[in-house]
């Protein structure tokens, strides 16, 4: 850990999960108009809401951030934002953050934005979940910017659980992840294992040794989507270590 490791702009870091970020970030910036905006919209969908609670954080405004977040998408998609970027250039979350800053600071090329796109960009938005989901968004204290680094962190969450799904809907265990997911995320009440041995007709030891697994996997899941976002070794184990200080 901490050395530098050659990223394969193909496939990504070596990992048993799915490391394409970089490789979405590429086609963003193509040649080719119809791969850069699919790209670019995948990314968008992917993050989003990050940007969304930034600007909410910043501007107060629910109407406003909306529009702003809209503009934002729809600025980058007419623009080639991405063209000449490289996963040698350090990492994604910083550079999506300096390119949201730097817009917001030029309010006449969003109006124009606004214009010409008409402040929508072509991936859906939903405002009112994100608002729902995020309780930093007003009355919270926190900045902008320790916002931006709550909802980014729950992306990567999100991320690596749909990662492990898959791998579990891959061996027919679909009921089992579902079963072990909130004892993964902590989320609500968590079941006891005397409860998910019954509800999946194994012994307690059973669940144990399962959910000692699947958080070890979890685990990895959480670190290959920051590998796919960073430069190195170092940078990956960094943002896992600011994943965890955004929810102290």
């Amino acid at each position: 850990m901490g050395r530098e490791r050659e990223i394969d702009t193909e496939t990504g870091p070596r990992s048993p999960f799915p490391t394409t970020l970089w490789t979405v970030v590429l086609n963003a910036g193509a040649a080719s108009e119809s791969v850069r905006r699919s790209a670019l919209e995948e990314l968008i969908a992917l993050y989003w809401r990050p940007v969304y609670v930034f600007i909410r954080r910043r501007n107060g405004d629910r109407e406003a951030a909306k529009d702003l977040t809209q503009g934002f998408f729809a600025t980058l998609l007419e623009r080639d934002a991405f063209n000449g970027l490289r996963p040698e250039g350090g990492k994604f979350r910083s550079y999506l953050l300096t390119t949201l800053r730097n817009h917001l600071a030029d309010a006449a090329d969003h109006a124009r934005a606004l214009k010409r796109g008409g402040g929508h960009a072509a991936v859906p938005m939903d405002f009112e979940a994100a608002e729902r989901d995020s309780d930093q968004i007003p009355p919270s204290n926190e900045s902008p910017e320790e916002t931006f680094r709550k909802e980014w962190a729950l992306s990567v969450i999100r991320q690596a659980l749909d990662a492990l799904r898959t791998e579990y809907a891959g061996s027919g265990r679909t009921r089992e992840f579902e079963a072990f997911c909130r004892h993964l995320s902590y989320a609500g009440d968590l079941p006891t294992y005397a409860e998910l041995a019954r509800s999946l007709g194994v012994s307690e030891s059973d669940v144990r040794n399962r959910l000692h697994a699947a958080r070890g996997r979890y685990a990895e899941a959480i670190l290959a989507v920051l590998r796919a976002s960073t430069r190195t070794e170092t940078e990956a184990e960094e943002e896992l270590r600011d994943l965890f200080a955004a929810f102290r």
